[in-house]
């Protein structure tokens, strides 16, 4: 085996500069991210001004309803591969082709179901909708291994650049056919597109190939894991798709797509910088799973940072919402707006609930995590249950209580093994959080008293400045929590003497 290839499969060990790799990485990951993200918003401001809201409802109701198969597909595996102590190519093997094989089968029953899908919403239209959809589903097996072994040896930045590969390749397809007249089709060419082209680019960037599986104790132990994994990420991604299912049975598509694209500016600022940590922390903890004293302390050290930079930029962005959608997307798009400015509030609990996942996999508790997973969602569908009768509004406002409410309690039990309670998580992010809130509150009552008549452009820069100058003077000034400033000035002068 080449000195190379042998990197993927060593043993995980706890180093000296395990904090800084996971530091560095982070922001590397969360940088790229923010490119994907950004490119996103560009791909919805050109879409949203040559598609119409309807097309978006049309193509949100099948992706919604298919948005576990991936997870079904990943059943688990690319978080057991990267948390696993010790790891064999063999086993590597094993789990790819476990991967493939369940793509293969989700792609044969969602073609399979597409008539019933288009029947149950009475759109014939949903039907190739959905058969086109379930070619992604084949080609998400042929990737997650790979991108495993690269989320082992912390390469994150490589995982951001081959993500940013297929949304960029997707983004062009899709704007191509949506000059050319072909509607909603253009939002089912995109995806197919950025899936083609991350498996091209993640099987050039992994140099390890799959060979003659191996089905031994461990990757039975693994494959159990990934169970328990997979069981949480279906229920999560349920309970956060319950409100647009339910929007959809409901409600116009029109209304379907102004939460969807309201949903979608949220995912691609807030919840892509969370997703991305997440590969980062539950990597990095993982390698801390004999040492509960250091997991304990660099969890409360990441949780303190990220909270510090992203609870601001979700009381920002609610605060900016309605006159951010309107500039991007236009004017028809006020009402996502609107919705937008309630999702985001979302965000600032969403910092704390969204790290429990670090401590279940660093742990080794998938099983622990399944359990929180089907909590969540039995809370979420009682919120969307309760709101719904207001419309998307109502769903909006009970989508961001539920999620707030069982924010605290996700971290205390997932970190109950080692002794991580409501103490430590309020000692990393209380400040942040009473920081956040007052922002979110003072932006709004600014906005109301003092600046309606001010053009949106303005208005938002006035806003984004006062919200960012009133967390900084009561985190930083009444809290004294400077220590994630200071940290993150020690990342940049790292990155500065290294280029």
């Amino acid at each position: 085996m080449s000195e190379a290839l042998s990197a993927y499969f060593e043993e995980h060990r706890e180093s000296k500069d395990l904090g800084r790799r996971a530091l560095r990485g982070g922001i590397i990951s969360i940088v790229i991210q923010y490119g994907n993200a950004a490119l996103q918003i560009v791909a919805a401001i050109v879409l949203a001004r040559l598609l119409a809201p309807e097309d978006f409802g049309l193509v949100a109701i099948v992706t919604v309803l298919t948005s576990f198969a991936p997870l079904l597909i990943d059943f688990g595996l690319l978080d057991a591969t990267a948390q696993r102590s010790r790891v064999t190519p063999a086993q590597v093997s094993g789990l790819f082709w476990v991967s493939t094989g369940i793509g293969v089968a989700v792609a044969v029953i969602v073609a399979a179901s597409s008539p019933l899908i288009a029947w149950i919403y009475g759109d014939a239209r949903l039907q190739p909708i959905s058969l086109c959809v379930a070619i992604t589903f084949v080609l998400s097996g042929l990737t997650n291994q790979h991108m495993a072994l690269l989320r082992r040896t912390m390469q994150f930045g490589r995982i951001g650049r081959i993500q940013l590969f297929g949304t960029l390749a997707g983004t062009i397809v899709a704007i191509a056919a949506a000059i050319a007249g072909y509607g909603y089709w253009a939002l089912v060419l995109r995806p197919v597109t950025s899936s083609v082209c991350v498996v091209i680019a993640a099987w050039s960037a992994c140099a390890w190939r799959p060979g003659a599986p191996v089905f031994d104790d461990e990757v039975k132990s693994m494959v159990r894991f990934g169970l328990h994994v997979v069981g949480f990420t279906v229920a999560y991604t349920l309970s956060r798709a319950a409100d647009r299912i339910a929007l959809g049975l409901m409600c116009r598509p029109d209304q379907v797509g102004y939460y969807q694209n309201a949903m979608n500016l949220y995912d691609n600022s807030i919840y892509a910088a969370l997703n991305q940590t997440h590969a980062v922390g539950s990597s990095a903890l993982s390698k801390l799973q004999s040492n509960p004293a250091a997991l304990r302390q660099k969890y409360e050290a990441a949780l303190s940072i990220l909270a510090f930079f992203l609870m601001p930029a979700a009381a920002i962005l609610s605060v900016t919402a309605e006159d951010l959608t309107v500039v991007l997307l236009g004017q028809k798009w006020q009402a996502a707006g609107g919705l937008l400015g309630i999702i985001a509030l979302r965000g600032i609990s969403h910092v704390v609930e969204g790290s429990q996942g670090w401590l279940h996999l660093s742990l080794g508790r998938a099983d622990r995590w399944q359990t929180w997973g089907i909590i969540s969602l039995v809370v979420q569908v009682a919120a969307v249950l309760a709101g719904l009768p207001f419309g998307p509004v109502g769903v909006a406002w009970a989508v961001v209580i539920g999620y707030s409410l069982i924010a605290l309690p996700s971290v205390v039990y997932a970190g109950r093994p080692i002794g991580i309670g409501a103490e430590l998580v309020a000692r990393a992010a209380g400040p942040q959080t009473v920081g956040a809130v007052a922002t979110a509150a003072a932006g709004w009552w600014l906005q109301s008293e003092f600046l309606t008549a001010t053009p949106a452009l303005l208005r938002m820069i006035l806003s984004g400045c006062f919200c960012g100058c009133l967390y900084l003077a009561i985190v930083v000034g009444v809290f004294r929590q400077g220590e994630p400033l200071r940290i993150a000035g020690t990342i940049i002068q790292d990155f500065i003497r290294k280029r």
